[in-house]
């Protein structure tokens, strides 16, 4: 099994540290789109592997708030095809902070707001699992790289003897 590239922005962290106290998952992404799949082949695949609440929301991941709040979680991962610097596959994860003063960018603008939103109802810690995409045209599946490093990483989150550490 190859190793999942993981990337923290700010310091060495254990993803333990991260996934703390209801954790919800929110995956976003248009399956039509390529890469842009990521979100929701990643909720599909993990779904009652890991002990926390996930949640396909697609294309429309405003219309799954009061989901997400109602929940009252202490932690949200956004799941989501994200434009950073690195290889087609990386996966990295960004705080709520990061996208919001825009050293990483999404699809759209939506992600920002959803943030903005999500942590003023829920006061949850907002975190970004990004993976770079490698291709987002219409039509196509996901490329091999990510459906690798998205099943390498759910491998990986359904782990439970896990004590991956990552790096920045």
């Amino acid at each position: 099994m190859v190793a999942v590239p993981i990337f923290l922005t700010h310091k060495m962290i254990s993803l333990k540290n991260i996934l703390k106290g209801k954790v919800v998952m929110l995956c976003i992404g248009n399956i039509e789109c390529g890469d842009d799949g990521a979100g929701p082949y990643f909720a599909k695949m993990i779904k009652d592997k890991v002990p926390y609440e996930i949640i396909d929301a697609g294309v429309a991941p405003e219309n799954w708030t009061g989901v997400a709040a109602r929940l009252k979680p202490d932690t949200i991962i956004i799941v989501d095809a994200i434009c950073f610097e690195g290889e087609p596959g990386d996966v990295r994860i960004f705080s709520g902070e990061d996208l919001r003063s825009g050293k990483i960018s999404t699809h759209d603008v939506s992600p920002k707001l959803l943030i903005e939103y999500l942590k003023e109802t829920t006061l949850a810690n907002i975190y970004i699992l990004g993976i770079k995409p490698e291709s987002n045209k219409f039509g196509q599946p996901l490329s091999p790289i990510v459906k690798q490093s998205l099943n390498n990483l759910i491998s990986l989150l359904s782990d439970k003897t896990s004590h991956t550490r990552f790096v920045n």
